[in-house]
C-alpha cells in the first residue's frame, strides 16, 4: 500500500472523520438556510438595523459564556450516565436564576444600557429580549453536550436545521408584523425549535430526570468545581473579545458602521459556523475519549488539519481577490462598504478559523488552566482597541486585525506543544 493509499485509508476509515463529515454535512444544509436568506434580509432591512441586531447577538454571545458557569462542559466527562444527567440538571438551574437577575438589571436600567452603548433608544425593546435568549441558548447548549456524550451527532445536526429553518422564516415573516423587531423575534423563534428538538433528542438517547437526587447536584457542583473556577471568567473575557468588536464599534463610530462590520463577519464566519464548530464539537468527544484511555490520537488529527488548512487558504484567497466585487453583486450597492471591510478582515478570520477547529482540545484534555491564560491575554489585546477609538474607521480595522493574528497564533502554539507533549509522555510510558 503506497503512502497516498495509506493516508485515504486512515483518513475515510476514522471514526473522527466519519463524526465530523456527519456534522459537517448537516450543519453546512442548516447554514444553507440563513445564507441563501441573508441577501433577501439585507434589502428588507437597512445597515443600522443589522447594526442594532449585532448588538443584541454580541450582547448575548457574551452572556451565554457565563449562564451555566460552564457546568455544561463537564457533561461530556464522567463514565456514568447518573453523574452527566446531575451535572445537567445543575447547568440548567444555574442558567435560569442567571436569566432572572438579566432580567431585572434590564427592568431597572435598560435606558441607561442604551446610552452607554451608544444604541437609540428605538432598540430598547431588544434588552427585554436578551434574559429570555440567554435562557433558551443556554438550556440547548447543556443539552448538545449531552447528546455530543452519546455520540448523537446526526440528531445535532438536525436540531441546527430546525433552528435555522425556524429563524429564516420568521425573520422574513415578522418583518412584515413588527418591523423593525423582526430579526430579534426569528432569533427566537430559532432558540425556541432548537430547544423543542433538542429535548426530544436528549430524551430518546437515555437523559432521564429519574437519575436526578440533590445530594448527587451538591457532589458533582464540588467535583466539578475547577470548570467555574477557572474557565468562567477567561471564558467571559474571550467572548468578549470575540464580540466586543461590534459594540465598540457602535459605540466608537455608530450604529451602521456597526452593521457593515456585522456583514463581513457573517460572511467570512460562514467556515467558522459551518466547520470549525462540527469539529471542534466531534474532537471534543473523541479526544476526550482516546485522553481516558490514554491512548494516541496524532493519527485521526492529520487529515482534520489538511482539510482546514485548505478551506482556511481557499477563502483567504476569494475574498482578498474578490471580496468587494462579491458583496455588491450578493448583496446590493449599499452593502459595498463590507465587502471592502471583508477584505481587510479575512487575514484574522481565516487564522480564526483555524484555531477555532482545535481549541477543544485544551477541555479534552483537561488544559484549562493553560487555555485560561491566553483568553486572558487575547481579552487584554482587544481591550487595547480602546486606545485606538480616534483613529478613522478602516485604520481601527487594522489595527484589530494585527492584533486577532498575533493572538491566533500564539493559541496555535500552545495546542501544538500540548499535544507534542501528551504524545512524547504516552511514548516514554509505552516504552
Amino acid at each position: 500500500m503506497n503512502k497516498l493509499s495509506k493516508i485515504k485509508f486512515v483518513l475515510f476509515n476514522s471514526e473522527l472523520f466519519k463524526n465530523t463529515s456527519i456534522l459537517l454535512s448537516g450543519t453546512a444544509l442548516a447554514q444553507l438556510i440563513p445564507i441563501l436568506l441573508e441577501p433577501i434580509l439585507r434589502r428588507y432591512y437597512s445597515p443600522e438595523i443589522f447594526g442594532a441586531y449585532s448588538v443584541y447577538l454580541s450582547l448575548l454571545g457574551i452572556l451565554i459564556i457565563v449562564a451555566s458557569f460552564k457546568y455544561e462542559l463537564a457533561i461530556i466527562l464522567p463514565k456514568k450516565d447518573k453523574e452527566a444527567a446531575n451535572i445537567f440538571i445543575l447547568s440548567v438551574i444555574l442558567s435560569f436564576f442567571f436569566s432572572i437577575i438579566l432580567l431585572i438589571i434590564v427592568l431597572i436600567w435598560k435606558k441607561n444600557i442604551c446610552i452607554f452603548l451608544n444604541l437609540s433608544l428605538t432598540y430598547v425593546n431588544y434588552l427585554y429580549v436578551i434574559p429570555l435568549g440567554t435562557f433558551l441558548f443556554s438550556l440547548y447548549q447543556s443539552i448538545n453536550f449531552w447528546l455530543i456524550r452519546k455520540k448523537k451527532f446526526l440528531a445535532i445536526s438536525q436540531n441546527k436545521f430546525i433552528r435555522r429553518s425556524f429563524e429564516g422564516s420568521g425573520k422574513i415573516g415578522f418583518r412584515f408584523i413588527v418591523g423593525t423587531y423582526g430579526l430579534v423575534i426569528g432569533d427566537i423563534l430559532g432558540h425556541i425549535a432548537n430547544l423543542v428538538s433538542g429535548v426530544i433528542q436528549a430524551h430518546k438517547s437515555g437523559l432521564n430526570l429519574k437519575l436526578i437526587n440533590f445530594n448527587k447536584l451538591r457532589y458533582v457542583s464540588r467535583k466539578y468545581i475547577e470548570y467555574p473556577k477557572f474557565n468562567v471568567i477567561p471564558s467571559f473575557l474571550s467572548a468578549c473579545s470575540y464580540l466586543l468588536p461590534a459594540i465598540l464599534i457602535n459605540k466608537f463610530f455608530s450604529t451602521e458602521y456597526a452593521g457593515f462590520f456585522d456583514l463581513s463577519k457573517l460572511v467570512l464566519s460562514i467556515p467558522l459556523a459551518l466547520i470549525a464548530t462540527s469539529i471542534s464539537n466531534v474532537l471534543l468527544q473523541r479526544v476526550s475519549e482516546k485522553y481516558r484511555e490514554k491512548q494516541s490520537f496524532v493519527k485521526e488529527f492529520i487529515p482534520i488539519v489538511i482539510i482546514v488548512l485548505l478551506i482556511a487558504f481557499t477563502e483567504l484567497f476569494i475574498i482578498s481577490l474578490w471580496g468587494a466585487d462579491l458583496f455588491i453583486f450578493i448583496f446590493g450597492k449599499k452593502w459595498s462598504l463590507s465587502g471592502e471591510i471583508s477584505e481587510i478582515l479575512i487575514w484574522s478570520f481565516s487564522i480564526s478559523f483555524i484555531t477555532a477547529s482545535f481549541t477543544s482540545v485544551f477541555i479534552a484534555m483537561k488544559k484549562i488552566k493553560i487555555y485560561s491564560f491566553w483568553q486572558l491575554f487575547y481579552f487584554i489585546c482587544i481591550m487595547s482597541l480602546y486606545f485606538f477609538r480616534k483613529y478613522g474607521f478602516i485604520d481601527f480595522l487594522k489595527v484589530f486585525v494585527f492584533i486577532e493574528i498575533i493572538s491566533y497564533l500564539i493559541a496555535i502554539s500552545m495546542i501544538i506543544v500540548v499535544m507534542l507533549k501528551y504524545e512524547l509522555n504516552l511514548k516514554r510510558s509505552l516504552s
